[in-house]
């Protein structure tokens, strides 16, 4: 697993959420593609595996 470095600074879980629910928002509203939950297995994926390296 990678250390977060100082100068990084993740979301707190409030904030998190909060982009998760515009991201719904705008796929609702059309504006970005819907994601399918395969879609989200391979992102889930494909994360895991950056975070191997």
């Amino acid at each position: 697993m990678s250390a977060v470095s100082n100068l990084e600074r993740t979301c707190t879980i409030s904030e998190s959420i909060m982009q998760s629910c515009k991201k719904v928002k705008n796929m609702r509203e059309g504006r970005i593609l819907k994601r399918s939950l395969i879609d989200l297995f391979a992102n889930i994926e494909k994360w895991s595996k950056e975070e191997e390296q």
